[in-house]
């Protein structure tokens, strides 16, 4: 499912419109970038923004919808940031990776939120939000754009909501460690490069 929505590059609407209104999450990015938010009678919408100018619509929802769905900040880089859609109820959290000088994201549409280390610009996601053993994480080197790929751990297939109980817990030049949850322990597994 992809939420982005391209939007002709716009001029912002003063301050004191009143359409433009407060948001719950994040706004402000790095570069100068902003997200804004924005309500008309029946819709919620949020746009990626620089300088007063609309580079892209990031999304839009029914009016009265929790702001989680609609989307928030996961993780902000220097030329790109994680938009993330979370729909609650243990479902697992849809993300786009948004190119800021487009407004576009460069991952597939039906990504999903493992984790993410900012300081060394890599996302760590699954293609699939209900991953199999078969299934792959993906981690994503934001400044070379090359994907690796990794087994999930066999024993994490045994409880619900896999991806979220997964985090990064440590990741340099030769490896990445993983921390994960099996029934209240937590358990790391390390995958070398």
């Amino acid at each position: 499912m992809s939420f982005t929505v391209n939007a002709q590059q716009s001029t912002l609407p003063d301050d004191d419109s009143d359409d433009v209104e407060s948001y719950d999450y994040q706004t402000n990015l790095v570069g100068a970038y902003k997200i804004l938010f924005k309500v008309d009678d029946d819709t919620e919408y949020l746009y990626l923004t620089k300088k007063g100018k609309i580079i892209s619509e990031l999304s839009s929802i029914s009016k009265g919808m929790p702001h989680k769905n609609l989307g928030y900040v996961g993780a902000d880089f220097k030329d790109y940031f994680v938009l993330v859609h979370s729909f609650g109820s243990g479902n697992p959290n849809q993300i786009e990776l948004i190119a800021k000088s487009t407004g576009k994201n460069i991952i597939s549409p039906a990504a999903c939120w493992i984790d993410a280390d900012v300081k060394k610009e890599t996302l760590l996601y699954c293609d699939k939000g209900v991953p199999t053993p078969n299934d792959k994480m993906i981690l994503y080197n934001i400044r070379t754009r090359q994907k690796k790929y990794f087994a999930f751990p066999a024993d994490i297939f045994g409880e619900p909501m896999i991806l979220g109980r997964m985090k990064i817990k440590k990741l340099d030049s030769k490896f990445l460690l993983i921390e994960y949850d099996i029934d209240g322990d937590s358990r790391t597994r390390r995958y070398t490069f």
